[in-house]
């Protein structure tokens, strides 16, 4: 049986995402910390991991981005997951007693204009899941609540005091496949690459897609860990590298890149929010 690497504990979205990704499967490792899922894939001690890479509102997942440049991994696939917010506690209570709310950096920046009309005293503490948050709140003696899901509330048996907290009624977060093996077949290509410190550089290395009409559907610039002043840009293309023209954009953009690093075609998640 697949072991499949997640971040717990249960009543996340991760694994929300993983139990759709994968179908229900019966084997999830639950690890504190989304880097812990890219360390048990590489160690072999998982097959697969999903980990969260962007939000709709929140934007890029950095420490996803910098364990993707940080390990020899692959992207299998991606996952579109609808995240509906909801505010829950140890007991009924009307959300302006809340005096302390507990969740994860992405849930507060997904929930800003929910926090800044309900609950503008409230102290904020930071987790490393909406999971973990919903278990503390079932310990907590305090006035506090949690950010994160219904299902969440389920698994800790809390109270939901306050629904669809998200500022955005189309909020979704983007999970993705991480693995050993990389993959070619696909309508979506992912790559890594670094460039000369010069005028001009990322002009001439988008122009490889440009003549021949490649569209990409993101670029963004992350810092490269363990190297001062050293950036690489992480780029998302519309198409698979079995695809003439992309296998050719690749091909002349590993020669002109002074960093390289193909991380897999693989099937674009058509999502539809509920």
């Amino acid at each position: 049986m697949k072991r499949y690497a997640v971040l717990g504990p249960p009543g996340t979205y991760s694994e929300d995402a993983a139990r759709s990704y994968w179908n229900e499967p019966r084997d999830l490792i639950y690890v504190p910390e989304i880097s812990q899922v890219f360390d048990l894939v590489r160690e072999e001690k998982a097959d697969e991991g999903l980990v969260p890479i962007y939000n709709s509102l929140a934007g890029t997942i950095g420490v996803t981005m910098t364990n993707l440049i940080r390990h020899e991994l692959y992207i299998g696939g991606e996952w579109v997951l609808p995240v509906r917010h909801c505010l829950m506690a140890r007991e009924i209570m009307d959300p302006a007693q809340v005096e302390v709310v507990i969740s994860q950096p992405e849930a507060f920046l997904q929930c800003q204009g929910f926090l800044a009309r309900q609950l503008p005293n409230a102290r904020r503490e930071i987790v490393n899941s909406t999971g973990q948050a919903a278990s503390y709140i079932r310990q907590e003696h305090r006035k506090a609540a949690a950010i994160g899901s219904r299902r969440a509330a389920e698994v800790y048996g809390l109270y939901v005091i306050a629904n669809t907290l998200e500022d955005d009624i189309e909020n979704r977060t983007t999970f993705i496949n991480i693995q050993k093996a990389p993959l070619t077949k696909g309508d979506k290509t992912s790559i890594l690459f670094g460039l000369q410190d010069q005028p001009g550089s990322l002009y001439r290395a988008l122009e490889v897609f440009a003549r021949r009409e490649v569209n990409l559907s993101r670029l963004e610039s992350r810092p490269r860990p363990a190297i001062d002043h050293d950036y690489v840009f992480y780029a998302d293309i519309e198409g698979g590298s079995e695809e003439p023209r992309i296998r050719e954009a690749l091909h002349e953009l590993s020669s002109r890149a002074t960093y390289f690093r193909f991380l897999g075609s693989y099937a674009k998640h058509q999502s539809v929010m509920n």
